[in-house]
């Protein structure tokens, strides 16, 4: 009998480090439903691509097992594309233009696909080392950008191609605020990137035994985490809500997130407010 083979996630055979969850299932459902066009198109690729989902497991084993940081694998990778996406689209129906619209290089449609693009890859460079993964991610990710574009955009002529080649090279080099960056939708990666700190990102982290590491901060402020919300601003167009248990969780908006947003070209259309148990909410940004 010849031997099957497939390109899908959901139907291979993997070793329990290469296992996708039921919440990585119920992101790539939630991402497909809410998007449409190009980056629907996108999404279908990058979900199904049994290579992509090796790269972002053993970035986890890296990050999670060796290093023992929070969170940088699939689900990781979901939420940040999520949270970009969303972020992108009240911008947009605030009338914010992309830096593609604005300088008359491409449409909105063509912004989503480069966010969502870097947002799925910018941390597979976890599988190499912590220490500027950023540069990492984007060698890593060259062929698997190259061939998304060619899916999404057939025409081997089209200027997009190169074009959202290199917005999502800057979007992934800049996801750290090492890098400086200039286009919105950069910017856009790189506050999404910060808004995934809630609890459940060092929940792994947090059950492996070990002794003190110099990543621990990470693990014990997202824990304290409670949810971060984004949602339409009252003065701005994007609101970012973080509440939290206690004060721990502050390390996550001021040395994590504040430190992304202010480097972020999206920073004036931003509204953040820390909420710590019953204290009065906190504003960073209003």
């Amino acid at each position: 009998m010849a031997e099957q083979t497939t390109d899908s996630v959901a139907t291979q055979r993997y070793p329990d480090w290469l296992e996708n969850s039921s919440k990585q299932r119920e992101l790539d459902r939630v991402l497909l439903d809410r998007t449409e066009g190009p980056v629907n198109t996108l999404l279908q690729h990058l979900t199904s691509d049994a290579v992509m989902h090796q790269y972002h497991s053993y970035a986890n084993v890296v990050s999670v097992r060796r290093l023992g940081y929070n969170d940088h694998g699939p689900v990781h990778a979901r939420i940040v594309t999520y949270n970009a996406l969303k972020i992108l689209r009240l911008l947009h129906e605030a009338e914010v233009a992309t830096s593609l619209e604005d300088e008359e290089v491409g449409r909105y449609e063509d912004s989503q696909v480069a966010v969502a693009l870097a947002g799925f890859l910018h941390d597979i460079g976890m599988g190499v080392a912590r220490t500027d993964h950023e540069w990492h991610s984007m060698i890593l990710a060259d062929r698997q950008i190259r061939s998304c574009l060619e899916h999404v955009y057939p025409d081997e002529h089209d200027p997009m191609r190169p074009v959202l080649h290199a917005l999502t090279h800057e979007a992934i080099v800049g996801h750290m605020a090492s890098q400086r960056i200039h286009s919105m939708e950069a910017g856009v990666v790189l506050v999404a990137d910060g808004c995934d700190m809630a609890h459940g990102r060092a929940r792994i982290p947090q059950a492996l035994e070990r002794d003190p590491m110099v990543g621990d901060i990470h693990r014990f402020s997202a824990s304290a985490i409670r949810r971060v919300d984004i949602q339409r601003g009252e003065s701005k167009p994007v609101s970012i809500k973080v509440t939290m248990d206690n004060v721990t969780g502050l390390f996550q908006v001021e040395e994590i997130l504040m430190t992304k947003v202010k480097a972020s070209p999206i920073m004036p259309h931003l509204e953040v407010t820390a909420i710590v148990g019953d204290e009065e909410p906190r504003q960073y940004l209003a």
